[in-house]
Parts: C-alpha cells; sequence; structure tokens
C-alpha cells in the first residue's frame, strides 16, 4: 500500500479548495473522511453558509467534497480509471426523481443529492449527512446496542430490503431506458467487479487446499459462467433479474444516524458511493449485502447482523428458485473475497478456527447454490432466500 505523503495531501486539498472558491460551494476548510479506499473525500465548511433544497429547503453549513483520480487514494500504486465518477454523476442526477422510500416504521431511505460536478478535475460536491455513520461500523460498535436490539436489526434490514427492490424496479421503467444506455458503458468498473469476484474466489481457495479439495471443477464452471456472463456485450444481457445495480452494496456505504432512536422513529438512511453502478444481475446486490453482513456475524457474533439479513430478505420481497441460488453463489464469492479486501501485508483477521469456518461456507454457499440444493439451505442462516419457495 502506497498513500500520498502529508504535504502531497496537503498540496491536493489546497487544489480542491482553489478549484471550489469561484463556485457557490468555496470552503472555509477541507477535513478529510476516513472510510473510503477509491476517491479522496472531504468534509468542506462552507464559506458561506447556503439555502439549499426545493421542498425542504435547508441551511447548509458543510458538504461532501469527493475528489477521483486515476489511482486508489489508499494506494497510488492500484490503478483506477478516473472515468468512474462521470458514471456516479449520472447515477446521483437521475436518482434525485427516485422519491425517498418509507416503511412502516418511519425509516426514510434515500440518496445524496449532487450539488456541483467539475469534470475538468473530476470533483464532486455531494449533500452533507452530519452526524451519521456507516452501518458496517454501528454493527461492529462496541456501544451499538440499539441496533443491536432485534426490532431495530430487523428493521433496518426491512428497510433496505424494500428500498433495493423499489430502486431495481425503478431503474427497469421505460423512463430509466437512457439511463441504462450510459451505465452500460461503465465497463471499466464491470471489469474490476468480475475482477475482485468471480475472477478471484478459486485462487481465495488455492490457499486451503484442504478446503478446496476435489471442488476444483464444479468451482470452474462457476467461474466459467460468470466471466462469459461478464465479458460478453451488455445488450445481449437480459432478463428480469438484469439491469441497472448498485455495485458496491454493503453496510459500509449506508448511513445511519449517530443516535439510533429505540421507538424507531423518523430515522433516515442513506445510500451513497455510486461509481460502481453496471448492468448487472440484481443478485450481485443481495449477494454482497448479504454476504457483508454475515461476515460481522461471523467474526464478531453480531446477532444484530442475522436479524438484518433476515429483515432485508423479508423487506425485498419473494424470490424465486433461479434467483434466490443466484443470490447464494455470489454471497459465497462475496464471503471468500474477504480473503484479499484487507492490506496484502496484514494478518487474515479471526481465529484459525474462524477463517476455516468461514471460507468452508463461503465455498459451501456457492457449491450448493449452483446444485440447487434446496434443503441444505433449510439449515443455515440464509433459509429466509427460500421463504416463499
Amino acid at each position: 500500500m502506497s498513500p500520498l505523503e502529508q504535504p502531497e495531501l496537503d498540496q491536493l486539498s489546497a487544489e480542491i479548495l482553489q478549484d471550489l472558491s469561484q463556485t457557490a460551494y468555496a470552503c472555509a476548510s477541507l477535513i478529510p473522511l476516513s472510510g473510503g479506499t477509491c476517491n479522496f473525500v472531504f468534509r468542506g465548511a462552507l464559506a458561506q453558509p447556503l439555502s439549499i433544497g426545493r421542498d425542504d429547503v435547508k441551511l447548509t453549513k458543510s458538504v461532501i467534497v469527493k475528489h477521483t483520480t486515476n489511482f486508489v487514494s489508499a494506494n497510488r500504486n492500484f490503478p483506477l480509471d478516473a472515468s468512474r465518477c462521470i458514471f456516479e454523476e449520472s447515477m446521483l442526477e437521475a436518482l434525485d426523481s427516485l422519491k425517498p422510500s418509507s416503511t412502516p416504521h418511519q425509516f426514510t431511505i434515500k440518496t445524496p443529492r449532487l450539488y456541483l460536478f467539475n469534470r475538468e478535475t473530476n470533483t464532486q460536491v455531494h449533500e452533507d449527512f452530519t452526524d451519521t455513520t456507516d452501518l458496517k461500523s454501528v454493527f461492529i460498535s462496541q456501544n451499538a446496542n440499539d441496533i443491536r436490539s432485534q426490532s431495530v436489526a430487523t428493521s433496518i434490514g426491512h428497510a433496505l430490503g424494500a428500498w433495493t427492490r423499489s430502486f431495481h424496479s425503478w431503474a427497469s421503467a421505460p423512463a430509466q431506458a437512457q439511463l441504462r444506455t450510459e451505465i452500460a458503458n461503465n465497463k471499466l468498473m464491470r471489469e474490476l467487479k468480475l475482477k475482485i469476484t468471480y475472477d478471484s474466489f478459486v485462487g481465495v481457495l488455492e490457499k486451503f487446499p484442504d478446503i478446496l479439495g476435489h471442488n476444483r471443477e464444479v468451482l470452474e464452471e462457476v467461474k466459467a459462467s460468470a466471466l462469459g456472463e461478464f465479458g460478453g456485450p451488455v445488450a445481449n444481457i437480459g432478463g428480469d433479474y438484469w439491469g441497472i445495480i448498485h455495485g458496491d452494496f454493503w453496510a459500509g456505504n449506508v448511513l445511519v444516524p449517530n443516535a439510533l432512536l429505540p421507538k424507531l422513529e423518523a430515522i433516515n438512511l442513506v445510500v451513497i458511493d455510486w461509481e460502481l453502478a453496471q448492468i448487472g444481475h440484481r443478485a450481485y446486490d443481495l449477494g454482497q449485502m448479504l454476504g457483508d453482513l454475515y461476515e460481522r456475524k461471523h467474526f464478531k457474533n453480531v446477532d444484530g447482523a442475522v436479524w438484518a439479513i433476515e429483515g432485508f430478505l423479508e423487506g425485498y420481497g419473494p424470490l424465486d428458485d433461479d434467483f434466490a441460488f443466484r443470490t447464494a453463489i455470489h454471497t459465497g464469492v462475496h464471503v471468500l473475497g474477504w480473503y484479499n479486501r484487507r492490506n496484502p501485508a496484514a494478518a487474515l483477521r479471526g481465529t484459525p478456527e474462524q477463517i476455516q469456518s468461514f471460507v468452508t461456507f463461503g465455498r459451501d454457499l456457492i457449491l450448493k447454490g449452483w446444485e440447487k440444493d434446496k434443503k441444505w439451505f433449510e439449515h443455515s442462516v440464509f433459509a429466509s432466500l427460500f421463504q416463499n419457495s
């Protein structure tokens, strides 16, 4: 890992401040935000507070400033095409027409407004949601008793599932035909998603030969099938379950209030980070979220993650068997991707027993999903995948 040195970061901040100084979003200062690995993200204190909004005009004192480069912010030696921010612009502008989703518990789920985008400098200015943290951090926090209660965790999962279904439906509607054409061009992010999922999971299992066992042939079939879909023309991909997906849908890209209300009243959730939006199977969004939540349960023993899984699947609604099995396969692929979602120089997280069982579970999700072994799933944490079968 080779991040920018502090003098380089200071210079970058100065350049961004200068860039914004000629706009309505001129900032007095920029504070770097942690959590992101691909972009340089700051909270900008506006030099002059602004009244922003349509139906909900409010005085805004800060914004989120997102600057994209041709490498990931956490490692300058990892190239990543900066064009990804153009597709995020397209998504955020279009999502402004998707009305915030409300639930029986008065959860509201929305996406950030894009206030400004400078294509010459690849700098975006987004709506700031102060006093929030990402859902992953909440689940692993020592002080997250509220969200670890069954009612809150289930309700948050349900709200996210219902919103995901509404987003997928909205993205497939005739009104979004032009958006689908635009997002189909985000081929570099499709290639990245393939690289970090189906193109790498067999390699992870090779590091655990006893777990790989005699399953290579079947697992290579799974890989080849995915390579065929990712490698083919997007125009040839069709069907009820294909369309625009978020592309990086995990708990770290969902913001929740710092102070969750035990009575579940008027809680706002925000889905962020849309640069990996692409044409794909909806199972990719579901499987990534499910795999990520299960990771919290496995390594941190967070029961709330399991309740959120159950709520999420109930909120998303019925899946036919093909969709459910594909979701299970992608969940397993995401589970195995855990091995690579770390600093390569860092040790693996967890005890040897936890690591072995986690990798085994990821392998089994893929195998049993590919073999369509519904009975196996009935006794797993993902039994709810088949709740309507």
